[in-house]
Parts: C-alpha cells; structure tokens; sequence
C-alpha cells in the first residue's frame, strides 16, 4: 500500500503543477485555458530538438522557457482579443489554439512516441517499498517550490498585489493605474512555465508524442476542479490526491476505464458538497 501511495504522489505533483497553472489564469483572467497542457508539449518538443546541441538540463530549461513564451503569445494574439466576448469566446479559442499546436508537432515530427532523458539524473531511493527515482522526487520538490514561490509572489510583492488587484476588478486596477494587459501577460507566462516543467518532468518518467499533454491534462483539470478553481493550494493538493486514487486504483482494478470512473466519483462528490471545490472561495 505505502510503495502505491508514494508512486501516486509523486505523479500526483506533475498533475498540481498543472492544475496550478490552470487556476493560475482562471483567477486572473477568468480564462479556461484548454491549451494549456499542449503549451507544455510545445515546450518539451523544443527540449527535444536541442537534445543534440546542449545538455538536457539546459535544453529541458530552454523548454520551460518556450513554453512561457508561446503561453504569452497566445495571451496577447489571441485570448485578448476576444476577451470581452465572454468565456465560451476564451475557450473555443484555446481549444483551438492546443489542437493546433498538437497537429503542429504532429506535422513537423510525426506521430511516433519519443523519450525525453531526465535532466536530472537516474539516480533513486526506496521509501519502505517503493522506489523513489529523482525525476519523480523533482515533480514533487518544482511542486512545493511553485506553490511557495507563487504565494510570495502574490502576497509579498508589488508585481503580486498588481496581479490580484487585475483579478478582483481589472477595471478599477486600471484606473488605479495598474498595468493590465502587463499583469496578464506575466499570469500566462507563469503559467505556461508551470506547464513546460510539468511536461519535461512527465516526458522523463513515461514518454511523450503530439497530443500527450492534453490527456494528462484531464487530470489536471480534474484536481483543479477538486481543489478549487480559485484556490492555487487546492489545485496542488487535488493533484496529489488525483495521482493518489490514479495509483489506487490501478494497483486492484484491471478494467480499462477504471481510475476515470473513480476520478469523476470524487469530483461528483466533491462538487455536490462544495461547488466551489475543497478549498475554493464561494464567488459572488
């Protein structure tokens, strides 16, 4: 039980650090940003090409950081100018937006499934039964390192109170004289690189091909949903718990479709109890 707890956990931290960056742009531009896991695959096909000409960490970094970039792109080219058309406009455009960007990679780079060399090593540990590799303990360290870094961010700098401002009432924020469009673009950005480190760390442990990130994604978007769309730490702690019950009930359960139906109970559940997830505020 202890070695199907761990192993889920540790998958449970890559499903956090994209259901952060998911609540991330939720609370501050009431977007659903259903691209948001292809921003990640984008991010570890550039990794990937540079394989050859730089070390994995440094091309793993390289990654992330286009991943921030085609996030921020996205942002300004697109989700801004329908962003008074309500947020159907938001997410028909995203959707859009991911499935370009898979069909995209798809065209350049095919369809085969490819292996991403762990930029930090292979070393590993064992925690009574279970095997602790180090791209598994990384998701969980980049996990409690974001939420951390996010929460100073937010709390204790200028940059943060802009963005919270932005998220409680752009309007009166700009009149305040708060760089709107600024404080979004840097929401997404943050996000995207949530979403880049997510997918390199994921691309090391199992493997990776153009449409990849956006079934992972469904189990982001479930944790988000669990822990609550506005809540940074509940979107964190209903990835460990999805990556928790994932491993559950994989390790009793062989029927295909399994671990979905358990996932959709607990959301159910959740939702019927607290609309506004387990740590959500209630909105007016």
């Amino acid at each position: 039980m202890t070695s199907y707890v761990v192993t889920g956990l540790l998958s449970g931290a890559a499903y956090g650090l994209l259901a952060m960056g998911f609540v991330l742009v939720y609370k501050g531009t009431r977007t659903f940003n259903l691209a948001h896991g292809e921003i990640g695959g984008a991010g570890v096909y550039a990794a990937w090409v540079l394989l050859d000409r730089m070390p994995v960490l440094g091309a793993a970094l390289v990654g992330v950081a286009v991943a921030a970039l085609v996030a921020t792109a996205m942002e300004r080219l697109l989700v801004r100018r329908v962003s008074n058309q309500g947020p159907l406009a938001g997410m028909a455009v995203t959707l859009g937006a991911g499935l370009s960007l898979a069909y995209g990679e798809a065209l350049l780079f095919g369809n085969n499934i490819k292996t991403f060399p762990s930029p930090v090593g292979r070393g590993s540990f064992h925690i009574g039964s279970a095997t602790v590799t180090a791209p598994r303990l990384a998701a969980i360290v980049a996990l409690a390192v974001s939420a951390a870094g996010l929460a100073l961010l937010l709390r204790r700098t200028r940059l943060g109170l802009s963005m919270r401002a932005v998220t409680s009432d752009a309007g009166l924020a700009r009149l305040s004289g708060v760089a709107v469009d600024r404080s979004r673009g840097l929401t997404w950005a943050l996000a995207g690189a949530l979403s880049g480190t997510a997918a390199v760390l994921l691309a090391s442990v199992f493997t990776f091909h153009p449409l990849s990130m956006t079934l992972v994604m469904v189990r982001a978007l479930a944790a988000a949903l669990l822990g609550g769309l506005t809540s940074l730490s509940g979107a964190a702690m209903g990835g460990l718990a999805i990556g928790v019950a994932e491993s559950l009930v994989v390790s009793r359960v062989a029927e295909a479709g399994a671990v979905d139906a358990v996932i959709f109970v607990m959301i159910l559940a959740t939702l019927l109890a607290r609309p506004q997830g387990l740590l959500g505020a209630r909105e007016a």
